[in-house]
């Protein structure tokens, strides 16, 4: 199960939190942040030092969604790290969750195809903004999606599957197990190279 979480701006997610949800979800990781009038993107294939360096950069003073992913469809790489980007970098996305959805490009996951031929279309038509629709799409299941634009807008589909914890949103609770972790441990967390899953 991926991690997704919406952190707004001048909250601070805590190293352990982070820590958890690399660990148990280190197939890669990623973070959408809007700067100004601009979406920011981070997305690879790193041990967990590294994002983690990038990441406290810009924590405190932007809206920031921060993305694990634990491969279920697609193969493992930078390309299928979350976040993914729409609209010639309107918009971004993450999602916990999987898309039941012919993988039309077989290098994409699941999620990496509903972008590209499902959400990418209903922002440019604006459907995007019928979240009831959206989110009784079948192919959807339980999962979450967090939305960013560049303008400024955020959508948390099925927001209420995931919990609000000191104002920031998770879409599940691997995130606590973070008291397991010291700073000390930073440096051996590294991405899995594998999955069951991968095609």
């Amino acid at each position: 199960m991926c991690l997704a979480i919406y952190k707004p701006k001048g909250k601070t997610i805590s190293k352990q939190a982070l820590m958890a949800g690399y660990a148990s979800n280190s197939s890669g990781c990623g973070y959408i942040a809007r700067v100004g009038n601009e979406l920011k993107i981070f997305k690879k294939l790193v041990p967990f030092a590294e994002f983690y360096a990038e990441y406290r950069e810009i924590e405190k003073d932007f809206d920031i969604a921060v993305h694990f992913r634990a491969a279920t469809h697609g193969p493992i790489n930078n390309a299928n790290c979350h976040p993914f980007v729409m609209c010639d970098g309107k918009f971004a996305m993450i999602h916990n969750g999987v898309f039941h959805i012919p993988l039309t490009v077989p290098s994409l996951s699941d999620t990496g195809n509903y972008c590209e031929f499902v959400l990418e279309p209903a922002i440019k038509d604006g459907s995007y903004k019928d979240t009831i629709k959206m989110e009784k799409d079948p192919r959807w299941g339980w999962g979450m999606v967090v939305l960013m634009g560049a303008d400024g807008e955020t959508i948390i589909y099925k927001e209420k599957n995931g919990d609000w914890d000191n104002g920031i949103w998770y879409s599940n609770g691997c995130y606590k197990w973070g008291t397991m972790f010291t700073d000390a441990d930073e440096h051996v967390l590294t991405p899995r190279r594998y999955s069951f899953w991968e095609d």
